[in-house]
Order: structure tokens, then sequence, then C-alpha cells
């Protein structure tokens, strides 16, 4: 297929409704090398392009895909083009382009094919043509038989983290690397610091993985998510540590890297793993690596205690671990998140496009919302594919609506805004309330939150 047909194809693919049809297509278009190629640039977490904004197509002819096409994205992705260059390389080739192979090169540029399917899709399609990192995800309360813990005997109680989270290998020859999430790779030379507590803590270590959360000291006092956060993202972006600033890494996993593959499992119980970090940072203790903040407590009860004595302080909350568990990537009943939520009634006001040069220009990215006073006002991203096409299709009908929203905290005023705002907002359901006509005021948004700082809902749910 050309780059023109490989667009009419996706579009079909996007128009199907059923998912094993969907995948039926997919299995059948990976027989075309240009498709697998297309599917792997736009979905491949180590193929980035470095653009915010995408110019748009100039003139009305051109050509299919060619070898500069291709050249310029690998280009893009090994950085040899930024800035004006990029976006004036870019704009060229758009023009040179015939529409469906501009519409197909924006798409793959901004990572997103627009045909209802996914990493997963097409790995089931193309096995391994996407790479994909394993992790352990926590469940919520709701989804775990808590009850059933061994809580006599201890149940393991962890600070939640406010940072950003990591993989730290340990490799055979002392060879450290760090990678986020998503794959990425930290630079090694602005986390030197780093990579020698963990040569040094952890010596006889070599062949295994730690999992963890990196924070920002600042004059000797650990930053604010937001704000560490924000230190990290820009020394991964190519900025450094300011002179009073360093990171630390909070260490609450070991396993072996040979775990460490799509579905993989470490056997060995965490009281095991847990006590083999604490062991070696007992015997070579470092300011830059350290164990999480970490309790024993002996009942449900308890649990939620400590839990919400963080939350007191202003942290999120904790994670409670089942002493036997085993590692395994995907979602674990046995490692439970108990943080700060807390669910209020807010009115939609505005309909916000998304971004230029996202996968959702063109479209609805969120909504804004603001409470019944107008004392507090946060945009709240659209839930879903499927909602989006309804907002699209009836903006209208959502303004002035009341919809239920998630938050994990208040965003108090500053300098730069005047209004109240909700930390990590999220919408309840991917849709709006028909029983409710009235949003919350920031009173009652107090009270809620308060609410769950003290303990009532958690306790009903320990009950």
């Amino acid at each position: 297929m050309s780059s023109r047909e490989i667009l009419g194809f996706i579009d079909n693919i996007a128009a199907t409704p059923g998912k094993n049809d969907k995948q039926a297509l997919v299995v059948s278009g990976m027989s075309d090398e240009l498709f697998e190629r297309v599917c792997e640039y736009a979905y491949s977490p180590f193929k980035t392009y470095g653009l915010r904004q995408i110019p748009t197509k100039q003139v009305s002819d051109g050509r299919p895909f060619n070898r500069v096409t291709w050249e310029i994205l690998d280009e893009l992705i090994s950085r040899k083009l930024t800035g004006n260059a990029a976006r004036d390389t870019v704009q060229a080739e758009i023009d040179m382009l015939d529409e469906q192979s501009a519409d197909l090169f924006v798409r793959i540029i901004r990572k997103d094919l627009r045909a209802g399917f996914s990493e997963s899709t097409i790995n089931k399609a193309c096995k391994g043509l996407i790479p994909t990192f394993p992790y352990q995800r926590c469940s919520l309360p709701k989804d775990a038989n808590l009850e059933s813990w061994p809580w006599e005997r201890g149940v393991i109680s962890q600070e939640k983290a406010d940072g950003m989270f990591a993989n730290i290998d340990f490799e055979e020859g002392a060879r450290v690397s760090i990678r986020s999430r998503q794959g990425s790779e930290f630079p090694m030379d602005k986390f030197a610091t780093i990579e020698n507590a963990i040569k040094t803590s952890f010596e006889m270590s070599e062949g295994v993985q730690f999992h963890g959360e990196f924070l920002v000291m600042r004059d000797g006092d650990i930053l604010p998510r937001a704000e560490g956060n924000g230190v990290m993202n820009s020394v991964l972006s190519g900025g450094d540590f300011a002179a009073n600033e360093y990171p630390i890494f909070k260490i609450w996993d070991r396993v072996p890297l040979s775990s460490v593959t799509t579905k993989g499992k470490c056997n060995v119980p965490y009281r095991l793993r847990l006590a083999t970090i604490v062991q070696s940072l007992r015997d070579h203790p470092s300011e830059y690596v350290q164990v999480i903040p970490t309790r024993i407590v002996r009942s449900l009860k308890e649990a939620y205690a400590h839990a919400t004595e963080l939350m007191k302080l202003g942290k999120e909350g904790t994670v409670v671990k089942h002493p036997d568990a085993f590692w395994k990537d995907g979602t674990s009943k046995e490692q439970v998140k108990l943080k700060l939520e807390f669910d209020i009634d807010l009115e939609v006001v505005a309909i916000v496009p998304g971004n230029a040069g996202t996968k959702n220009e063109g479209r609805s990215g969120s909504l804004t919302c603001r409470s019944a006073c107008g004392k507090l006002v946060s945009d709240v991203t659209v839930k879903n594919e499927k909602m989006r096409d309804e907002v699209d299709a009836k903006p209208d009908d959502w303004v002035g609506r009341i919809i239920a929203v998630t938050a994990n905290d208040i965003t108090l005023p500053s300098e730069s805004n005047e209004l109240h705002s909700l930390f990590l907002p999220r919408m309840l359901e991917a849709c709006y309330r028909t029983d409710k006509t009235t949003a919350d005021d920031l009173d009652r948004i107090f009270a809620i939150k308060q609410a769950a700082i003290d303990g009532e809902k958690l306790m009903k749910e320990a009950a």
C-alpha cells in the first residue's frame, strides 16, 4: 500500500465498531511493510519527535511518502533536527506530500493514528513491535480482599511517594541505567550521585531492577510534587539541577532483571525483597538512595490511620502490601493504595480545545468547570474517546451541566491565579449528571476533602 492507501485503511479501522473486527484488520495490515512501519513510528515510546506545534499544509497537491519522509522522521527522533529547522523542514515535507499522506505524517508525529486501537492491539498482531515496560500497578480497596490479609502477623504500609516513578537497572558489570515508566532513559551524567550510591550500597546485587520514586531536594527540604517533578522534567529535557538542588531516590522494591518481562513474575515474597533492600542500605547508608518510609500495621483500621496521618501532613496517603506478595507485571491485588480522594460536583462552563500539535488538536480536550460560588475553577480532561465524540457532536449540550469530579487535593490561590483549583482532577463518569443542577460551593468542597482526611469514608470501608 502507498501512504495514501494506508490512511484510508486506518480510517476504515477507525470506523469499524467491534474490537475483534479492529484486531482482525490490524492483523491483516501487518502483511504490508509500510503499515507495520507506520504503526511502529506512531506508537513506539522510543520514537518521539520534539515538536509542540505542527505546521498545516499550505499547498493542495503532492506525492506519497518516500525515503525523504522517513529520513525526516529519523532526524527528528535523533534530534538532529530541532527548533526552527525542525519546524521548517516538517512544513516543507507536509507541503510536498499529498493531502492523505500529509495527514498520515502529522498523525505519526502526534503519535496517534486516530484509529481506535492501541499498542496492545499492535503487539497482538505483530509480537514485540512496540516495546512495553513491565510495571506492577496497585489496586484500590474495593478491588482487593483486605479483610483476609494476615494483619496479626503484620502488613507492610508505605508512604505513597509524591514524586516521579523510575526503574533503576543494576546490570552485570556494574552498569547502572535509569528509565521512566514509559521507557525513556535518564541522562546518567545528571544522576551520577544516584549511580554511585547504587553501586556502593548494592555492590553484591548486580542483575536486579530497583523500583522507586525520584524526589528533589532544595536547600535541605524535599520539594512539593508539582515543583519537584517540574525540576525533574526540566533536567530530563536537557536542563540541569540548580546548585542548591539534587535528586534522591526512594526505593520500595528489588526484583531480578530476568523477571522484568511482559507478564513476568518474581516468586520471592515481598517481605524478603524489602528486607534485602533495608539490610543493604543499613550496611551502606546513602544520602541519595533511601528506603521508602515503611511501617508495620496489624489491623485494617491501623492501616487507614497511617494513611490519614500522612494525609494530614499534606501527603497523598499510603500503599499497603501483603507480606507474602510476589512481584508481577500487571495489577496486583496484594498491593493497595490508600490515598486521599474526594468526589465533588462542578458545573461545566466551557469546552477547551485540544492543544495545537497534539493528538486532540481540533477536538475537545477538556472541560472548564467551576464551583457554585465561582471561587474554584479547574480544567478536567475529557474522560475517553467515546465521550470526546459526544462533546464534539453537541458541545452546547455540555455547557451548564453538572459533572462528578474526583480530585486528590485543592490548590490554593497564588500570584498567578487568584482562584482555587484542583490537583489531579478527573471525571468520575464519562457523562454529566441528570439528577443534579447545582454544583458544590467552595465551603462544601473543603468540607468534603476534610471528611476524607478525617477518615469517615475510609473507616466505613474498613468496617
